[in-house]
């Protein structure tokens, strides 16, 4: 039986709750850290991403760049950290 998600655009795919893709920056990680604790401060509404592969708000398979999305492995350029 065909898995009718193959069909779906990757911003539209099932999203799972895994660990980001290995590429994804955004602002607060470089800010909201003090580099000792590793603890990692809830997302907010404006954040802004970017992926380190294309080094800009779309990653390579050309859809954006955001917090959930670049968690679903289903993405094909999704590398787990």
């Amino acid at each position: 039986m065909a898995d009718p998600d193959n069909d779906l655009p990757p911003s539209e795919l099932p999203i799972a709750h895994e660990a980001p893709c290995r590429h994804l920056r955004h602002k607060g990680m470089y800010v909201y850290t003090d580099g000792i604790s590793g603890e990692s401060h809830q997302d907010y509404d404006n954040t802004i991403y970017w992926c380190l592969t294309t080094m800009k708000s779309f990653g390579p398979d050309d859809d954006m760049v955001d917090g959930p999305g670049c968690r679903n492995p289903g993405r094909t350029c999704y590398e787990a950290i």
